[in-house]
């Protein structure tokens, strides 16, 4: 978490992931995916936990805060048993959580028919709503019928312990767009992404959303769903790996291959996907935003060949933290026997307001020679600041003592000494009128 003078900012570490927990003859998590591939306790961990031991850019290891999922089975066979195994591996109960709503698709939850899901850090961020977002019609017209085969949620979070505001909300919206190749299949998945943007557009203009889901897309960047959600408009997305939405990517061949997402044993194609609209992409102020160059796809930085094994030859995650763990190579292994997909994984910051300092007070104000003011500053109480607590003061000066607290007017180049001082630049610090100072919580 970082701080500045208008509050903090709270990193958020986001994941999508088709589990394959509905095909194959699984219905719970596969081997690989909470605990090791070759079996062991949840203790030892798998996929999930190595997301959370992985450096990635500037940030540090931190454990994944929210985790959409597709291809599961229901929420009681498939997503409680993994917020289960989360919670032992952090022994924290009640860490994670998941979305109560249970969703459904049509054809029935096997061969990759089953729904979408969404696990999150309760420690992290609040889910405020779980909203279905079916055809109109309601979900009798899940299928060929509206494109939509599985049923798209919308999830609205904020960050945890504090008020939900405007600005700090934010919207995910999980897919499973209908597979395989051909036109029919191309229609389905564009009438799938229109409903999506239809209900998105219903949204407030600047909300935070991320589009996040296994987009199939076989016609690669031309494909007609992809398209319609990278399309201009109300709360239109913006794809990191292709941000000038360009259009003739044809992601199934030897190129890009550090964005294939499936298969882990034979990797071939991009299919999963962290879209975002603009605000979120370009980091405007006010609300969650991407933390750039930590978009990418757990294990796999492009060193694995074209149609190989990611369990093979692989350096995608020499970026552990020191003394994790979870060791690389098996994790490589783990997203063999996981599911066929890749997660997808990126960093996002989301501001929260900074806790009260507690009330202050000036010991002693110091004139040094070219250096300004130096200041000592304590507790109300006597007792002294913390080293957390000094980077967080201001003084402000005023030539009225009456002046009201807003007329004050900032100190510049305030240095925190290791003698646990204030250092202050001050051009009236021995000029006339005279000066009157405060010490306040930034």
């Amino acid at each position: 978490m970082t701080a500045n003078a208008l509050g903090q900012a709270r990193t958020l570490r986001i994941v999508t992931y088709n589990i394959a927990a509905d095909t194959g003859g699984f219905s719970t998590a596969r081997p690989g995916l909470v605990v090791p591939y070759n079996g062991g306790s949840v203790l030892a961990g798998g996929v999930l936990e190595g997301i959370g031991e992985e450096i990635v850019g500037n940030d540090p290891a931190q454990p994944l805060d929210i985790l959409a999922l597709q291809e599961t089975t229901s929420n009681s066979t498939t997503v409680a048993p993994i917020v289960n195994a989360l919670n032992s591996y952090y022994n924290s109960p009640g860490m994670y959580a998941m979305s109560p709503y249970q969703a459904t698709s049509s054809g029935g939850v096997s061969s990759g028919g089953g729904p979408n899901a969404m696990v999150y850090n309760s420690h992290t961020v609040q889910l405020l709503a779980s909203v279905p977002v079916d055809p109109p019609g309601g979900t009798s017209q899940l299928g060929s019928s509206s494109g939509e085969y599985r049923e798209v949620m919308r999830y609205e979070f904020a960050p945890a312990g504090v008020t939900p505001t405007a600005a700090n909300e934010f919207f995910i919206y999980v897919s499973h767009y209908k597979a395989s190749t051909g036109s029919a299949n191309e229609i389905a998945r564009a009438g799938e992404a229109q409903i999506i943007r239809n209900d998105s557009a219903t949204l407030p203009a600047n909300a935070r959303i991320l589009y996040v889901g296994d987009y199939n897309p076989t016609g690669g960047s031309s494909e007609p769903g992809y398209q319609t959600i990278i399309a201009s408009g109300t709360n239109q997305g913006i794809d990191p790996m292709n941000p000038s939405g360009a259009n003739g990517i044809d992601w199934s061949t030897n190129t890009v291959l550090d964005q294939k997402t499936e298969s882990a044993p034979d990797l071939r194609y991009r299919d999963d996907l962290q879209i975002m609209t603009t605000n979120v992409f370009y980091g405007l102020a006010g609300g969650l935003r991407l933390v750039p160059g930590t978009y990418h796809v757990f294990g796999n930085n492009g060193t694995t060949p074209y149609q190989g094994s990611v369990s093979i030859g692989n350096s995608a995650l020499s970026n552990l933290a020191s003394g994790a763990p979870i060791d690389a190579s098996t994790l490589y292994h783990d997203l063999t026997n996981a599911s066929d997909h890749l997660p997808v994984v990126a960093d996002y910051t989301v501001p929260v307001p900074a806790p009260p300092l507690p009330a202050l007070r000036l010991v002693n104000v110091s004139f040094l020679a070219n250096a300004g003011l130096q200041f000592a500053v304590s507790n109300m109480d006597g007792t002294p600041v913390t080293a957390a607590e000094q980077a967080r003061i201001g003084i402000v000066t005023t030539t009225k003592l009456s002046d009201p607290l807003k007329n004050w007017i900032f100190l510049t180049n305030s240095t925190a000494l290791s003698n646990g001082l204030l250092q202050v630049s001050d051009t009236n610090a021995v000029g006339y009128p005279q000066q009157f100072y405060r010490a306040i919580g930034q």
